[in-house]
């Protein structure tokens, strides 16, 4: 058996085999609490997936195999936990599967490993210092002003999430010559069938934008037209580039003890002007990972997603999976009044939730 091919065996061990090695108990499958030594766990926060051959610590933000659940649990090189491994079931490097007795075992045709349904797809980090640049040729104008008071939302509140509002998209042509067309192109700023030769702006002219800010530093950024008729443009968002949740460093913040979970930056917003701090996905189905879900613990967590067929199963689903990693939430009833989400409520003239 070569390299490559032991590899793959070994890590079609389940963690509950590899766990009798290491004599300690897993389960075939489901949430734990984290068997590595170093941590500590008071919840759990390690889960066991994909036919009980793949797991993650959203704790301790690392995930794997057999082969790379050894090398954290022993803290070692992954050489070193491989062939610890493979003496632990009886591989012999380049050779056949063999019992502890030595005896031949049966050649088996390796199965195909399941694709992760949500693999993550690699990108470039965010361009922080071009988007900090674009906000600061971007400052909100009395159009924008007068959309986002229309809505209902305090120049507080405008002022404490930064919104600014697109100018001429000469704007980008003007990155373009000071930072490259390849980096820009690259942040999501153009269109998808941009050139060097001809450009275009992935955010209209006049368009509000809604800067995306995590630990004080712009990460992403998505855009609302200043009205309705125009819907391909009414929402967009950054071009070939991962969606990120709104006002994110509220789930990192240990001094906000309540949290909404709300659809949209408006509905984020409103729920803050409201008095709830929130965090706001970019539409219904947009996913909300293990280690985000683990943040909420000890909170107290409210689903404010919108009120219509779509909102109410997403909210279903999220509570459940919600639960699944210790944290329990409230999903707030729809008002009386007919209000279908949060900024309808707020443009009612509620001043709390």
């Amino acid at each position: 058996m070569g390299v490559k091919e032991s590899t793959a065996a070994l890590n079609r061990l389940t963690l509950k085999t590899v766990g009798s090695f290491l004599g300690i108990q897993l389960p075939a499958k489901g949430m734990v609490q984290c068997p590595l030594p170093n941590h500590d766990d008071g919840t759990p926060s390690f889960e066991i997936r994909h036919e009980g051959r793949r797991w993650v610590c959203y704790a301790c933000n690392l995930s794997g195999g057999a082969i790379d659940f050894v090398m954290a649990y022993h803290n070692t090189e992954f050489m070193v936990a491989k062939t610890w491994l493979m003496d632990k079931c009886g591989y012999a490097i380049g050779g056949n599967k063999r019992h502890p007795s030595g005896t031949k075992s049966t050649k088996v045709k390796p199965r195909p490993q399941p694709i992760e349904k949500y693999a993550e797809v690699h990108e470039f980090p965010p361009d922080k210092e071009l988007y900090q640049e674009l906000l600061a040729r971007a400052p909100l104008r009395k159009t924008g002003l007068e959309y986002l008071q229309g809505r209902g939302i305090s120049n507080q509140i405008i002022n404490r999430f930064s919104i600014g509002q697109m100018p001429s998209t000469s704007v980008v042509h003007e990155l373009v010559k000071e930072f490259g067309f390849e980096r820009v192109e690259t942040s999501g700023l153009l269109t998808k069938n941009s050139t060097p030769n001809w450009f275009r702006s992935i955010f209209p002219q006049d368009a509000v934008l809604f800067p995306y800010i995590e630990g004080g530093e712009i990460t992403y950024f998505q855009s609302r037209g200043l009205t309705d008729t125009d819907k391909s443009n009414r929402w967009r968002n950054l071009n070939h580039r991962r969606m990120r949740i709104y006002n994110v460093d509220t789930l990192r913040d240990s001094a906000i003890n309540r949290i909404a979970i709300c659809e949209g930056v408006l509905d984020a917003i409103s729920s803050t002007q409201l008095g709830c701090e929130a965090i706001g996905f970019i539409g219904a189905s947009a996913p909300f990972s293990g280690r985000d879900m683990i943040s909420l613990r000890g909170k107290q967590v409210e689903i404010l997603l919108d009120w219509d067929n779509a909102g109410e199963n997403r909210a279903a689903a999220l509570r459940k999976d919600l639960n699944r990693f210790g944290v329990s939430a409230t999903r707030r009833f729809a008002p009386r009044s007919g209000a279908k989400d949060v900024n309808d409520y707020l443009r009612e003239g509620h001043t709390s939730l």
